[in-house]
């Protein structure tokens, strides 16, 4: 096995400068990038309305994320999404509250600490199944990515009000 490590390193200057021993100003565009926030509280992230959810996120042009975004989604207790589906996959981490998804007409339910992953073009609907209490969830996607790559496609099922649970 050190045989065989050696030999990936054979040619490779370990005392090189390195991307981390490479002075930050070298490029504007890092500089800009290191002088983006690094810790926001969630608690004061403003509130959005979405779907008949509120979300809640930070102005994207000031944190830097360029290939995938992050935020709160919250679910009134009894919340229904209108059907809708996208070109980028998803993943919700369920911080509070119970409910579930239906993907594609197939019932998923979820619960805090469960990781709900929303396939690529799936239509789909999120459900909080409790009538009295709200749900929470933290949202991952790498929505930036696929707008830089003209993919953009997010439709509407249904509209407010219509289709089924």
């Amino acid at each position: 096995m050190q045989k065989k490590m050696d030999g990936m390193s054979s040619g490779l200057d370990l005392n090189a400068p390195s991307f981390t021993t490479q002075p930050k100003d070298i490029d504007a565009r890092w500089t800009d990038l290191l002088n983006k926030p690094r810790v926001m509280k969630g608690k004061d992230l403003p509130k959005s309305p979405h779907e008949g959810f509120q979300v809640r996120y930070p102005d994207w042009t000031q944190v830097g994320l360029e290939t995938f975004i992050c935020f709160f989604e919250e679910f009134p207790p009894g919340g229904v999404s209108q059907r809708h589906g996208h070109m980028n996959e998803a993943v919700f981490y369920i911080l509070e509250g119970r409910g579930y998804e239906i993907h594609d007409g197939e019932k998923f339910p979820w619960e805090a600490g469960d990781l709900v992953i929303i396939p690529d073009g799936s239509v789909h609907r999120h459900v909080n199944a409790d009538p009295n209490n709200p749900a929470m969830a933290l949202v991952i996607n790498p929505k930036p990515t696929f707008i830089s790559y003209n993919l953009r496609a997010q439709r509407l099922v249904d509209r407010p009000g219509e289709g089924s649970t």
